[in-house]
């Protein structure tokens, strides 16, 4: 209950200005707003200097819905779940870990740069996807992929991106 009454209080804290950007949207390029499902808050969350940045392994605290992972090269990390999709060389990687849910759900992975993810709720498997969405020309937000999730700790294992850094999220689906 802890978890979704603190992802409850961060969404309202932001709604605001997610409504405000919605209206004011002529500063949002239109690819931004063309998702299969709106990532407004997600772009409020993504562009809040108070993100925090933590390093691959980390577990996110209860009360923040993502976080910035800091990625190392691929090659250098240890995935518990092996990539269901081989990274590319010269590529970067990470593992961010999220507490157990209190309610389980349709939830949304929302990552700011190209890259791949798996997530594990039992740590040795991946679960599907039920949709994703994708937008190369957003700069803020590169995809959204939605996961039936239980009410255990989830782990984000990230591959094959080009930068040392990406901003990750989950929230509820809307």
């Amino acid at each position: 209950m802890r978890r979704a009454a603190a992802i409850g209080l961060a969404l309202l804290a932001v709604a605001g200005d997610a409504r405000a950007q919605e209206a004011g949207s002529a500063g949002i390029p239109p690819a931004c707003t063309a998702f299969d499902w709106s990532l407004m808050r997600e772009l409020a969350w993504f562009s809040a200097s108070s993100l925090a940045e933590l390093a691959s392994g980390a577990t996110v605290a209860p009360d923040m819905p993502g976080a910035v992972l800091k990625l190392r090269p691929d090659a250098e990390v240890a995935f518990p779940v092996p990539p269901s999709r081989a990274p590319a060389p010269g590529t970067y990687g990470g593992i961010l870990r999220f507490p157990a849910l209190t309610m389980p759900g349709l939830y949304q992975v929302t990552l700011s740069e190209d890259a791949w993810i798996d997530v594990s709720q039992d740590g040795q498997t991946t679960r599907p996807p039920t949709a994703f969405t994708v937008r190369r020309d957003c700069p803020t937000i590169r995809k959204s992929v939605r996961y039936q999730f239980g009410t255990t700790p989830i782990l984000i294992e990230v591959s094959g991106a080009k930068r040392d850094t990406i901003r990750i999220a989950i929230a509820p689906a809307e």
